[in-house]
């Protein structure tokens, strides 16, 4: 979830299931393609839904079309499919009407009776359930006897203002979902508390206004973000939105009744809250750091991680650096913690490292990429 970033000018509106969009490829794995959407959230397309002639010309940085399966699964990301029938085909195996691949009986319990979830998604009727498990992504919540996932994203701030101390308070807790997905043949149920806001709450979230500088009282720190007071409203920064470096323990800097400074970053009436930002309150270091950096300069970095995508890299100011596969010179040794000499190809801004390409020097001491 690299957060909820939806309010910014530069992201584009809330996606919909079937809508057509295209998208950078940012990784390819065995099993899926993620997708820069120019959203709030990259897109995921699983490989196995892609045709063979198509698969394998695809390399990152390459434009790709698809259709919107799902707005949001548990990791954040909209869920993708390479063609509208695909979409079709899932929506008649859930309802029934294509015949079930799951629904199996487990060492003897009646097959799961997804029907009343595929009405409950359709008419948009409201479920009752009980939370029964949290994790970092969200909650598993029990309804009609049977278990399903709610995301961090779908909480309302009724039932997260109950966190307290942490997620784990909120087991037991009864809540009021809608059913947002369905999808049997992968024993997939995502929840959503949207849409239950009552007009006081409504009220109060007008006196706010975008790009409003405010001061907060945090009331709990959660594994994802920082539940926040601002004047009597409650608020929400991911921890995405707590600071430009990577954060990976808010509770390590952060505590229940710390003041904080806060940007609005919109107003999110459908969960009841403030959607906030601390970083943007402060220049991002990257922009001044990329300003050193030039096409075709020659720098050294620390062999960070080498994956399939490529190498991350430490540079000088911490700079991220980013060397793709494509790249990648195949009689280098791209070892962890080892310092390597390279070119500067290129500053990608959006996601704040510095492209690079290998540094060759040939008999004829010519430098190319």
């Amino acid at each position: 979830m690299e957060e909820l970033l939806a309010s910014q000018p530069q992201k584009l509106s809330t996606l919909h299931r079937g809508q057509e969009v295209e998208g950078e490829i940012v990784s390819i794995s065995d099993k899926e393609i993620v997708l820069d959407l120019g959203t709030k959230s990259e897109g995921a397309i699983a490989t196995r839904e892609i045709p063979q002639p198509v698969l394998k010309d695809l390399k990152v940085g390459d434009k790709l079309k698809a259709f919107v399966s799902m707005q949001e699964n548990e990791h954040g990301q909209v869920v993708l499919s390479f063609d509208r029938q695909s979409i079709a085909m899932r929506d008649m195996r859930s309802s029934g009407r294509g015949g079930f691949r799951g629904g199996k009986s487990f060492r003897g319990r009646r097959p799961m009776d997804w029907s009343k979830f595929v009405s409950a998604r359709n008419q948009k009727s409201k479920l009752q359930g009980k939370v029964i498990e949290v994790n970092k992504g969200g909650l598993i919540v029990e309804a009609a006897g049977t278990r399903g996932f709610l995301p961090n994203s779908q909480v309302g701030f009724e039932l997260l203002s109950k966190s307290g101390e942490g997620m784990e308070n909120l087991i037991g807790q009864d809540l009021t979902i809608t059913v947002i997905e369905v999808d049997q043949n992968n024993n997939k149920l995502i929840f959503s508390q949207r849409g239950q806001v009552s007009d006081e709450v409504k009220k109060k979230l007008s006196e706010f206004k975008k790009d409003q500088k405010m001061t907060g009282k945090i009331v709990a720190v959660l594994p994802f973000g920082l539940v926040v007071d601002v004047s009597g409203a409650e608020g929400l920064v991911f921890i995405s939105d707590v600071s430009w470096d990577k954060v990976d323990d808010l509770s390590l800097d952060y505590a229940r009744g710390d003041s904080v400074e806060v940007l609005i970053l919109g107003l999110d009436e459908e969960l009841g809250r403030l959607n906030l930002s601390i970083k943007q309150l402060k220049e991002d270091p990257f922009t001044k750091a990329a300003k050193s950096y030039t096409p075709d300069d020659v720098i050294k970095g620390e062999v960070l991680s080498v994956s399939e995508q490529g190498v991350t890299l430490r540079l000088a100011d911490e700079v991220e650096g980013f060397l793709p596969a494509a790249k990648m010179n195949p009689d280098a040794n791209y070892e962890v913690g080892k310092t390597v000499t390279l070119l500067v190809d290129s500053i990608d801004t959006i996601r704040r490292r510095v492209i690079l390409a290998p540094f060759v020097t040939s008999t004829a001491g010519l430098i190319y990429k």
